[in-house]
């Protein structure tokens, strides 16, 4: 499966207190109460992915104009992508027997032996591809 390309996330993960961890799409979302995490939420649906044949996957924001003028004032700079976005995290993926995998950069160990940073990339039930608590569709 050829998985280059641009993505725009179609839904995100919200914590429910009476049912745990959620799937919700962006619609759904977009008509919730503002909540913080709601808020928050609506913020991170504007997120891209950029997965490249050089084996990088790259979670990308739109910096707010509020955002920009902040980092000039301290006379910072924001490291803008080709595409005016700027990468929230970055990460290595790699096919392997004709299953999908990406490096979550994880080093820990359980009883004593190392975990594996390397996941299985899903699709869920409509195609989507998740990542992060997001679900991402091909653009």
């Amino acid at each position: 499966m050829n998985i280059v390309g641009k993505y725009k996330v179609k839904k995100l993960g919200l914590f429910d207190i009476e049912s745990g961890w959620k799937m919700v799409s962006v619609d759904e979302l977009m008509g919730m109460e503002e909540t913080e995490e709601v808020i928050q939420a609506k913020e991170m649906s504007e997120t891209t992915m950029v997965v490249s044949e050089d084996g990088t996957i790259s979670i990308r924001i739109v910096p707010s104009p509020e955002t920009i003028a902040e980092a000039k004032a301290e006379g910072e700079e924001i490291p803008l992508n080709e595409d005016g976005t700027v990468s929230l995290q970055d990460f290595e993926w790699k096919e392997e027997n004709g299953e999908l995998f990406y490096n979550t950069g994880d080093e820990c160990e359980i009883d004593g032996e190392a975990v594996d940073p390397w996941i299985k990339i899903e699709f869920d039930e409509d195609g989507l591809l998740v990542l992060t608590m997001m679900a991402f569709e091909k653009i």
